[in-house]
């Protein structure tokens, strides 16, 4: 299995799996800027998704009782080998290609569904509460077969350009106690679902309206989700927070710590202060002058929230 940052510097032409498309061709980036997504690319062979997805389940055996809570928001604050992923080389490219070289990871969340599961995410724009400009764009990383049939992410193109009408709900689908924004009125005529191999992405601009249905195959559908922000990007509300994962820090983002391990104690206190001090991450803002913060955290810490 790879050690974190190991996984092998592979360019365009000798990925064994290497889209056919150049990577940095203006053709890449007009499409995403057109349609506000890319369809999936293959980026981790097949012996990275497979070490990948052993390292989570790994950790799902060892610390059943933390899961849930470690695998999402944030979850590239705790584990050394989620942001070794997040640092594929091959993924920073395109990544560079799509929002230019001074990149932030602001996020990194698992999404998984288990067989015959009935968790849904409603038809949504990641930054419709808080707004990011440029945009953010999201990479999701098929860890096992995505599909509509297990719960594959679906998306709307073109949806990207403005914030749709929204209602928010402070108890969402798989969510406990997030405060979320679903849009009012897609267009459903044009959605587009997805289907990707293990070890595909998906990239989609964060106003992209996007969501997922049930799973009702009898197979695992797991996914991990990054948010890569341009480092020149500011946000509508209060000051978000990142992990430089490339170039310049510009200033309009705080910095964020790199883990150290496997969802170490230490990493999980400075996970915690992050939040608190930056509560309006665009996932769980905004909040009023005195407003608690609720985000997922270890059971003891969580009840402290209130």
């Amino acid at each position: 299995m790879p050690k974190p940052g190991g996984f092998a510097r592979l360019g365009p032409n000798n990925h064994p799996m290497a889209m056919q498309q150049d990577p940095l061709s203006d053709d890449l980036r007009a499409a995403f800027a057109r349609e506000g997504y890319l369809e999936p690319i293959p980026v981790f062979s097949g012996p990275e998704i497979a070490a990948l997805r052993e390292r989570m389940e790994s950790f799902e055996r060892r610390r059943p009782a933390d899961a849930a809570w470690a695998f999402d928001v944030k979850c590239n604050l705790l584990f050394d080998w989620v942001v070794a992923a997040a640092r594929h080389p091959r993924l920073l490219t395109l990544v560079e290609a799509l929002i230019g070289p001074d990149i932030l990871l602001t996020n990194g969340v698992f999404r998984n569904k288990r067989p015959g599961s009935g968790l849904t995410y409603g038809w949504h724009q990641d930054m419709a509460r808080v707004q990011v400009e440029p945009a953010v764009a999201i990479a999701f990383i098929a860890i096992t077969e995505s599909t509509p049939e297990n719960g594959g992410v679906s998306i709307i193109p073109r949806t990207h350009r403005s914030i749709a009408p929204f209602s928010v709900t402070t108890t969402s689908e798989g969510q406990r106690r997030r405060t979320v924004a679903r849009v009012i009125d897609p267009p459903l005529e044009r959605v587009r679902d997805l289907h990707a191999a293990p070890g595909d992405v998906v990239f989609f601009n964060a106003n992209t309206i996007h969501g997922s249905g049930p799973n009702r195959s009898g197979r695992l559908r797991s996914a991990l989700l990054f948010d890569y922000t341009p480092a020149r990007a500011r946000q509508s509300v209060g000051t978000g927070s990142g992990q430089l994962l490339q170039g310049r820090d510009l200033g309009n983002f705080g910095l964020e710590p790199f883990p150290g391990g496997d969802c170490r104690p230490e990493d999980a206190a400075a996970r915690r202060e992050v939040f608190r001090r930056y509560p309006d991450n665009p996932l769980l803002g905004p909040h009023g002058p005195g407003e608690p913060v609720y985000f997922p955290d270890a059971p003891e810490f969580e009840a402290l929230q209130g």
